[in-house]
């Protein structure tokens, strides 16, 4: 995130608008930032910004967890839920050993449930459906009814887990592809990035275009002296940065570090690559000196998307500048 936190973001474009509205007023007509941009613009823009903040919110606070409370319905909140697959797979064995008998191979291959998360849910569920297949099977050899678990049979696991294998399917889109495409837009939407990286119609770019364009129509009068603040008090367009290079290790493990920039406590180091968004507090010890950090499960494509500190609102103070020549130290 740049130097404007998402909650202040509307507020500061309405801060712009409703001075907008002012200087035309005082300028007895409208006033262009650019060629056919004008306040209609901006406010259009702005609409599109919020618009965009209100969908984040639909898919992070009821989507996301909308789908993983449908997903704990299916395997259970815990063993002892008597709806979830958790509950009847735990009566699995001692089911399987008083139907086939303690001696019959098949007693002695029962599946473990092993470690439970979401993404071992369908693997468990295909272990126990191969063995409850072989477990059905050997029992109509013996002339025997299949083996169920009360209301609990082999259909309803494969149902249940063909359920789970689309939530999670529906939840890895979601967090891998629709959540990260659409903070992107709105990155790109908003603009509150290093010029260089700046579209020209962004939000920021027109607010500071506004910025130049009333103080350059009116100098040093009133209308001029109020403008609204662009970025929040201390914040400047130009950001500090600091040096920093990386490695990958065995295990997944990314190795990098940084030269320690001066900057209070207090601090996060953030670290973005693809839809991985990862923070370690900040040392702010021994200025100019090299801190290392470890990362774990992290692995670099072509280069680090984004390296970071961040106060505690949120907002960047600091952006790393990759050093090839930055020795490992």
């Amino acid at each position: 995130m740049g130097r404007i936190v998402e909650a202040q973001r509307i507020p500061t474009v309405d801060a712009i608008l409703g001075h907008y509205t002012e200087a035309e007023l005082v300028n007895g007509g409208p006033i262009l930032i650019a060629v056919a941009v004008g306040r209609p613009q901006v406010f259009a823009k702005r609409n599109q910004y919020h618009a965009m903040q209100d969908e984040m919110v639909s898919l992070t606070e009821t989507q996301l967890p909308g789908l993983i409370a449908e997903r704990a319905a299916v395997w259970g909140n815990s063993p002892d839920d008597e709806a979830g697959v958790w509950f009847h797979l735990r009566l699995y064995k001692p089911m399987v050993r008083l139907r086939l008998g303690a001696r019959h191979p098949l007693n002695k291959t029962v599946p473990n449930l092993g470690v439970i998360q979401p993404g071992t849910l369908g693997s468990i569920c295909h272990r126990f459906e191969d063995h409850w297949a072989r477990v059905n099977a050997a029992l109509v050899a013996l002339t025997l009814a299949p083996l169920t678990l009360g209301a609990f049979t082999l259909v309803v696991l494969q149902t249940a887990h063909a359920t789970l294998e689309a939530k999670n399917t529906s939840l890895e889109a979601l967090i891998e592809g629709t959540r990260p495409l659409l903070r992107a837009e709105m990155e790109r939407l908003y603009g509150d990035v290093p010029e260089d990286d700046r579209e020209e119609d962004s939000l920021v770019a027109l607010m500071l275009g506004y910025d130049i364009t009333i103080q350059t129509m009116f100098p040093g009068q009133p209308i001029a002296l109020t403008l609204p603040r662009v970025f929040p008090e201390g914040g400047s367009p130009t950001l500090r940065t600091f040096r920093f290079n990386w490695v990958a290790q065995a295990g997944g493990v990314l190795k990098l570090w940084i030269e320690t920039p001066n900057l209070p406590a207090g601090a996060l180091l953030f670290l973005r690559e693809g839809v991985v968004e990862l923070t370690q507090p900040f040392n702010p010890a021994n200025p100019g000196g090299t801190q290392t950090y470890l990362w774990n499960g992290v692995t670099i494509i072509d280069d680090l998307d984004e390296l970071e500190l961040r106060d505690g609102d949120g907002t960047t103070i600091a952006r790393g500048d990759r050093d090839t020549s930055f020795a490992e130290p």
